[in-house]
């Protein structure tokens, strides 16, 4: 797999934080990205749909959810490979033979572990096939542990429907989430799907404005989607409801703000720190469209457990 490749939005971002060299030091970090893929029971993916906006949708049910065919190349249910090439064949130039972009995020958030893995959602007579362009594996912090009430597989959203953003279901989802996931596309096109994850309260609304709001708080400092917002404004987030399984999804423009600056360079992508969430920065997203997504992920429920946090040691935080 090839590193990854800094675009301008990226590396502004990373030359205010002063994280550029250690940024630089993760371009070429893997990580056991084949073994998360095989025990994550959520897959969540960002597709480019036919109105151009970036859109949801996800996998969920019992692991392993897709198989490692070979390096870089994970085999996917027909089922999800469909809905994808269905959401996304306006951006492949109307032909879902060629393939469509897709940002991709294999979790689990009982085990905290996550890994992204970017490239073309393809279909051929064995199903869906997923051939990567990045991969790498991510740290485990902020990721409030939660678990299917029930197996088998599930593709969604299974019915999509425009809502209110003043809609009072749209602020109790939002107010009480601890997990959300941020799509973003880079200057080239290319979607990205990132989670998102915080106290309850992290997020917030302000109907009368049509914005909602979060820290970012402390991560690697590689700046992936914070890089895509800066350099495209293009954006979509997903907060789930996780008792029924369905979320709303805002689509519209974001910005970003960085807060922490540091005089001397940083060394290492995981840190201690004496606050749980460390602000890092500050983003924005103005909402064009709010919609409901019916059954996008199999219901789940909170479990007991501690999510892991920048206070925690970096041994803890680090990829198992």
């Amino acid at each position: 797999m090839r590193p990854l490749r800094y675009h301008a939005g990226q590396l502004a971002v990373q030359a205010e934080a002063n994280t550029t060299h250690v940024a630089d030091k993760l371009a070429g970090w893997v990580g056991p990205v084949e073994r998360y893929a095989a025990g994550a029971d959520l897959i969540v993916f960002a597709v480019t749909a036919s109105d151009g906006t970036l859109a949801h949708v996800a996998v969920s049910g019992d692991p392993p959810l897709a198989d490692a065919e070979a390096p870089g190349v994970l085999r996917m249910p027909d089922a999800a490979a469909a809905v994808i090439l269905d959401t996304g064949a306006a951006s492949a130039s109307g032909s879902s033979a060629a393939g469509v972009a897709v940002g991709g995020l294999v979790i689990s958030l009982a085990r905290a572990e996550r890994a992204r893995i970017n490239g073309t959602m393809l279909r051929d007579e064995e199903g869906g096939m997923l051939v990567a362009e990045e991969e790498f594996t991510l740290c485990r912090k902020y990721l409030a542990p939660s678990i299917a009430v029930a197996g088998g597989l599930h593709v969604g959203p299974v019915a999509v429907a425009p809502i209110e953003i003043d809609d009072p279901w749209v602020a109790q989802v939002i107010a009480a989430a601890e997990t959300a996931f941020l799509a973003s596309r880079s200057p080239d096109g290319a979607p990205d799907v990132a989670h998102r994850g915080g106290p309850p309260g992290f997020l917030v609304l302000e109907a009368t404005t049509a914005t909602v709001s979060w820290t970012e708080f402390v991560g690697d400092g590689v700046f992936k989607s914070a890089g895509n917002v800066r350099a495209t404004g293009i954006a979509t987030l997903l907060v789930p409801d996780l008792a029924s399984g369905d979320a709303v999804e805002l689509e519209g423009s974001a910005a970003y703000t960085n807060v922490l600056t540091r005089f001397l360079p940083r060394e290492d992508a995981l840190m201690q720190h004496a606050e749980r969430f460390p602000t890092q920065g500050r983003m924005v997203l103005t909402v064009r469209s709010a919609r409901r997504l019916r059954s996008v992920i199999a219901p789940r429920r909170r479990i007991d457990g501690d999510t892991v946090t920048s206070r925690d040691h970096p041994e803890e935080q680090a990829p198992r």
